[in-house]
């Protein structure tokens, strides 16, 4: 089947630069804006990269296509962080690749675990007191885009309790970002995270959380 791309984009008024992303799910491509809207097409993703600008977009599997600018983050386990927050899974089949494109991308070449391993281990043991306190604590790293938007956080501390809150045992959170921890984790307190890191403020917290299905009360300072 011949697919008119053009044409499909000018009748639904798509523009190129406010494509940020293309995902399959079977049997439509899902083409999400920089709006946060998303439209579904029948036309498959491999029809829709002929029209789009090559150094513009990556395809990092068979049915994710990312727009390269708003890639925040490529982890070693070949996961895109995105400047939305949402995080994709690259092709297992060769991880080495990630690490290529992460450099050609100009990211750093460590992950989250390297990024301070000496530090991050002198934080824990400073906070050590704090690992049978009953009530949940954790220290994080915000993660910023180039326009200094938070757009993820690396968990740097966590004592006991976060597990239990978390249902996550510790050694799979500490060092890990957010988004590879629970990927399909709520961005709504990133805004108020980034608020208390650059300026200072103190929030209290109170909201259902999807990650623990249930409501937390989180202060943050």
């Amino acid at each position: 089947m011949c697919y008119n791309v053009p044409l499909y984009f000018e009748r639904k008024n798509i523009k190129i630069s406010d494509i940020f992303y293309l995902t399959r799910q079977n049997p439509h491509t899902i083409i999400t804006f920089s709006s946060g809207e998303s439209i579904a097409t029948t036309i498959p993703i491999k029809e829709l990269m002929l029209y789009l600008p090559e150094e513009d977009f990556l395809n990092i599997s068979k049915g994710v296509v990312l727009r390269k600018n708003q890639i925040v983050h490529i982890s070693d386990e070949g996961l895109y962080t995105m400047t939305d927050g949402a995080v994709f899974q690259g092709r297992k089949r060769n991880l080495s690749q990630h690490k290529q494109i992460r450099k050609a991308l100009g990211f750093n070449a460590q992950n989250y675990s390297e990024v301070s391993e000496d530090s991050s281990l002198q934080l824990f043991n400073s906070c050590s007191f704090l690992n049978d306190m009953p009530l949940a604590f954790c220290i994080i790293e915000l993660v910023f885009d180039a326009e200094g938007h938070g757009v993820d956080f690396v968990f740097r501390y966590c004592n006991d309790e976060m597990a239990v809150v978390e249902g996550v045992p510790v050694s799979e959170m500490l060092n890990h970002s957010f988004y590879e921890v629970f990927e399909n984790g709520d961005k709504k307190w990133l805004v108020t995270y980034a608020d208390v890191a650059l300026n200072g403020n103190k929030h209290i917290l109170q909201d259902y959380s999807a990650e623990v299905l249930d409501f937390l009360r989180i202060s943050a300072s």
